[in-house]
């Protein structure tokens, strides 16, 4: 596999369980050098365990998968009991992911996920004409777009009373552009995140659900993160070390970083670097 920008993140209370369910989505190809979930532990030996403990707890496995038609990755963090936290709301909450699956047909590929995944309930699907697809929620909460169109994608979510701050860190300390898009329903406000080399699209609403974002990481099912590439990671660590409010789950180390925003986004980023060497691979 190599680095590619299509890659979301899903914290889960079973890797094993959530797995079988993308491998009817076409997720069959896993972690290079990792045919089963790596595990973390908070020990002197193990960093990223370390590092990441405060948040996910002293134990956790991860492991990501891909679809080798899309190139669609899928990171699942499978966090111990003991370290996550309930879902105090129902639905899609401020920095929660709706993540598009291209599917030839989406009601079939629908009944084949349940079936997958027959000890969890998933929602009624419900159209999305805009997306020539269907929605739902599934394993742990997540909710997600079977798509008929053949790009994978996201959509972010924010709500109104922080999204100025949060459009600030994107355009400001991640450099990356903001454009507005043409709604599609009363009062939701629309965006797209530009020159990412892949689809992220941004709905900010009022009534989005706040978690509280001064706990220091996202650690409930269904909690998501992203990946940025082609960033410049000294320019954000820079601007991040002026910015009390921001910080890292996993520190800048050979041109990668985990962010911790302003708003309790968690994202992947990656140096340019990383795609200059990616390109010359290819």
């Amino acid at each position: 596999m190599t680095l590619v920008q299509t890659h979301h993140g899903i914290s889960c209370s079973d890797i094993n369980a959530t797995k079988r369910v993308l491998r009817v989505l076409g997720f069959t190809a896993f972690q290079p050098g990792a045919p089963e979930p790596l595990i973390y532990r908070n020990t002197e030996e193990d960093y990223i365990g370390q590092v990441t403990s405060a948040v996910l707890g002293d134990e956790y496995h991860t492991h990501y998968v891909e679809n080798p038609t899309t190139r669609h990755q899928v990171d699942l963090i499978e966090i111990m009991p003991e370290a996550m936290t309930p879902r105090s709301w129902d639905g899609i909450a401020q920095g929660d992911l709706v993540i598009g699956f291209p599917v030839d047909d989406p009601m079939d590929m629908y009944r084949a996920m349940q079936a997958a995944d027959p000890d969890w309930a998933n929602s009624e699907p419900v159209d999305e004409p805009h997306e020539n697809g269907i929605r739902f929620t599934w394993r742990d909460g997540q909710v997600s777009i079977l798509t008929r169109n053949t790009e994978p994608f996201a959509i972010l979510h924010y709500s109104a009373q922080d999204w100025p701050k949060a459009r600030a860190f994107y355009e400001e300390v991640l450099q990356v552009s903001v454009q507005p898009l043409e709604g599609r329903e009363s009062g939701c406000d629309r965006y797209a995140l530009t020159g990412i080399k892949g689809r992220m699209d941004v709905e900010v609403r009022a009534t989005t659900p706040r978690p509280d974002f001064r706990a220091w990481g996202k650690h409930y099912p269904a909690a998501n993160h992203f990946r940025l590439i082609e960033r410049d990671v000294p320019h954000i660590d820079a601007k991040i070390a002026a910015q009390h409010a921001l910080g890292y789950l996993i520190p800048p180390q050979d041109g990668f970083a985990f962010i911790h925003g302003p708003t309790s986004e968690t994202i992947e980023i990656f140096d340019k670097s990383f795609g200059m060497a990616n390109a010359a691979a290819e």
